[in-house]
């Protein structure tokens, strides 16, 4: 998100014949400030509907990944169930799992490091 400073925008007042150039100056600044402010929020906007796409898409890959590790510990399940902790996919399983509860809190966290600084500005 683009953080724009605030600005004071006059009202619009009626231009009469003895409109001075500051007045012109300070509408035609608040003018294009409300124009870019629109803009960026815009493309804002479809940013975080392209971010959002792209999590549902992570997420996805992830939990499909997470089915075929786990297919594939169940096909090499050895006879013996004291090993099956000690196998590579297992702890393949396992770090998948470790890696994608912290790509989820390191999101959960910056998604409230925004709400904080929009709610102190």
């Amino acid at each position: 998100l683009i953080d724009f400073p605030s600005l004071p925008c006059p009202q619009q007042p009626v231009l009469s014949s003895g409109v001075t150039d500051i007045s012109l100056l300070q509408i035609e600044t608040c003018d294009g400030w409300k124009k870019k402010y629109f803009e960026t929020k815009k493309i804002t906007t479809s940013l975080e509907e392209i971010l959002t796409k792209l999590r549902e898409d992570l997420e996805l890959y992830y939990k499909k990944l997470l089915m075929q590790l786990e297919a594939r510990e169940i096909k090499m399940k050895p006879k013996n169930l004291a090993n099956i902790s000690d196998s590579k996919n297992y702890l393949i399983i396992q770090i998948t799992e470790v890696q994608h509860a912290i790509d989820q809190l390191k999101r959960k966290l910056d998604t409230d490091k925004m709400k904080l600084i929009l709610e102190v500005k």
